[in-house]
């Protein structure tokens, strides 16, 4: 009896070990690292899929990660192209021996080739074909396994000048990589797929993009069981761009993405088996650039636990490159969309988050691209951020890492005004900054989740703030106006 209790408080205790797995990543070489899909394994452990450009010839190698649960990489295998680029961006999960990878081959001088391979969880390749396209590159993917186990691709394929369109090409593959059908879509200048779905009642699919019509930035497009497009309605909101579509039932679904034009900010929103707008939700702050995350902005394994990611202060200019302190974004809401709450990770340099997955316990994976523009010269390290259910990072200590915030300051340095956002889980906390000599300047509560204050008449130089929550200081740090 007592070796059965035994047993059973040591399985409660690993249990509990795994179900607070956090970890944060940074990977780093000579190369420009960029993250691709990330997938996690049966064993908690993940799959990561990421190109390495070579900062002298900027050919692309194709490179795996496996990493455990607690952020440790156990294997990566790197597959090179001697005569141009090759990679494999998009990963579908079919088993822990089978992983459906597309991407795109191209050799020197050549049109570009559609890559389908299936790899094994030590990147052992199992099969692998390659298709001719008549076009010079791929651009953009989106890629599931649809209702009848097949692997449902969309991507945007692009001819340099004069011919210099992109033309949407749908196409559904077996799990081992034969081409069942296509279909070349030329009737728009510019399209791109962002994401796409099935409603296997009805017996169609429907895919989020852009450049399907001058009336409405973004489109939701009915296409049938053959790949033909029967539907072109606009997104509801003016969502579009970075747009991730995810079911929730046979009747509604979750749309994310940017919402524009007239403020930088990301969205998420439920929309019914007719694209009608039910509920949404407005994530960032106004005058502050937001941005969703690039290839995948939303996510959830539970409806009642939905995940939304995005870069927070951007730079539009820089693209991967910026010049200024950024973070990830990372919210959580409820099944009806009300905010749980929202945190921020990074902020010492650079960040721009590509894609944020829901994990098997209840928390999220974040991966994009960390940017140390003070000492690095165009070249991204892929950072990655394991949370809990509660966006916190923890480590064997019990203690949070500095990397988490309930809330951020910046421009850091400023001029005539900072801004403090936060998340609803600290509303009601009270700023305070001061002088270098410990003079109070400023003393603002945060009831909202954006506050902009006036530093026009404080004096050149470093001051010192910090956020207190129930009696406790939970973020501290230093502003210095210039």
């Amino acid at each position: 009896m007592k070796k059965l209790a035994f047993s059973l408080f040591f399985l409660l205790i690993y249990n509990l070990i795994l179900a607070q797995s956090t970890f944060t990543l940074l990977i780093s070489d000579s190369a420009d690292n960029r993250p691709g899909d990330i997938l996690e394994l049966s064993d908690h452990s993940f799959i990561l899929s990421s190109g390495m450009v070579n900062t002298s010839t900027f050919q692309c190698s194709q490179r795996f990660f496996k990493i455990n649960q607690n952020g440790i990489i156990t294997h990566d295998s790197i597959f090179e192209n001697p005569n141009g680029s090759e990679y494999l961006s998009s990963l579908s999960y079919i088993n822990d021996t089978n992983i459906f990878c597309i991407g795109g081959l191209n050799d020197l001088n050549e049109k570009g080739k559609i890559w389908v391979a299936g790899i094994d969880t030590e990147f052992n390749m199992q099969w692998n074909k390659k298709y001719q396209t008549n076009y010079d590159y791929l651009w953009g993917y989106t890629a599931f396994i649809n209702s009848q186990n097949k692997i449902i691709y969309g991507t945007s394929l692009y001819n340099n000048p004069p011919d210099g369109r992109y033309k949407l090409l749908l196409q559904e593959f077996s799990l081992s990589g034969d081409s069942i059908r296509s279909t070349i879509d030329s009737s728009v200048v510019s399209p791109l797929i962002f994401s796409i779905m099935e409603f296997p009642g009805v017996g169609n699919y429907k895919a989020a993009v852009m450049g399907y019509s001058i009336y409405s930035p973004g489109q939701i497009l009915t296409i049938d069981s053959s790949l033909n497009i029967i539907g072109i309605q606009a997104i509801p909101n003016s969502v579009y761009n970075c747009n991730t579509m995810k079911k929730i039932n046979d009747t509604s679904y979750y749309l994310s993405g940017n919402i524009h034009p007239n403020q930088y900010d990301y969205a998420i929103m439920t929309l019914n088996e007719n694209s009608d707008c039910k509920k949404i939700s407005i994530l960032g702050q106004g005058d502050t650039i937001d941005f969703a995350g690039t290839i995948r902005s939303m996510d959830f394994s539970d409806p009642n636990k939905v995940y939304v990611g995005a870069t927070s202060n951007i730079s539009l200019v820089g693209g991967n490159f910026g010049q200024q302190n950024s973070w990830y974004a990372l919210s959580s809401f409820d099944s009806v969309l009300n905010l749980r709450w929202t945190k921020y990770y990074g902020g010492d340099t650079y960040y721009l988050l590509e894609d944020v997955v829901a994990t098997s316990d209840g928390g999220a994976i974040m991966s994009g691209t960390r940017y140390n523009y003070q000492a690095q010269s165009n070249k991204c390290d892929i950072y990655l951020v394991k949370v809990d259910q509660d966006g916190i990072v923890t480590y064997a200590d019990n203690n949070q890492h500095e990397v988490v915030h309930d809330a951020i300051v910046y421009p850091n340095p400023g001029t005539d005004h900072m801004i403090i956002e936060s998340g609803p889980q600290i509303s009601g906390a009270q700023f305070q900054m001061c002088s270098i000599d410990g003079k109070n300047v400023i003393t603002k509560t945060l009831n909202e989740r954006k506050v902009t204050l006036n530093t026009q008449s404080l004096q050149t130089g470093t001051y010192v703030w910090q956020i207190i929550f129930n009696d406790k200081a939970i973020e501290t740090g230093k502003w210095v106006k210039e």
